[in-house]
């Protein structure tokens, strides 16, 4: 299960949904700033999820408007999301990243392209922190509560700082190394 369809699957868990509400969860909810779901690739997982049959869908009409699509999570299938949701929170399995290939063969690279691509790369994550802290500042009022949408801010401001410090450990390892990268 591709993590597009756990999402969608588990959106349609909470309550039947027609796909522009779906796309509105997703801004509404913030969700893009943890995982990569565009507004095509919603569209594409329904269809896919429909013909594996973990999905249905029926038209509702509604008074002066089209009949919309509305999606919902067949009831053999509720069970299998709530133990994939189960298994993602106790068992992580390793995210595999592309910064990780860039490390992998950054020594094809001189010293000063890996320090300044590096420091780049801090500059990102710097800014990737002020736009959760600025989200997270604008939502407290909502979100204080509720701990699974403050775990949802504050994993990944714990992550940044520990990949900042890490990052800073590795610059200054690279400064100070005398030799070629």
């Amino acid at each position: 299960m591709t993590q597009i369809e756990i999402i969608l699957l588990a959106l349609l868990y909470e309550e039947d949904r027609y796909g522009y509400e779906i796309e509105s969860v997703v801004e509404e909810r913030k969700m893009r700033n943890w995982t990569k779901i565009g507004f095509s690739s919603i569209y594409n997982s329904l269809k896919n999820l429909e013909k594996k049959g973990w999905i249905g869908s029926r038209y509702e009409e509604e008074y002066g408007s089209p009949a919309r699509k509305v999606y919902f999570i067949n009831e053999d299938y509720r069970e299998p999301v709530r133990e994939t949701i189960k298994k993602i929170l106790h068992d992580p399995q390793r995210v595999y990243s592309e910064f990780s290939i860039g490390l992998a063969f950054s020594h094809f690279l001189t010293k000063e392209e890996v320090y300044d691509s590096l420091v780049k790369y801090r500059e990102s994550l710097e800014k990737r922190r002020q736009i959760i802290l600025q989200t997270y500042s604008e939502q407290q009022y909502i979100i204080q509560d509720i701990i699974h949408i403050k775990a949802l801010f504050t994993h990944p401001l714990k992550l940044i700082e520990a990949e900042v410090e890490w990052i800073n450990e590795l610059l200054n390892e690279i400064k100070e190394n005398k030799n070629d990268y």
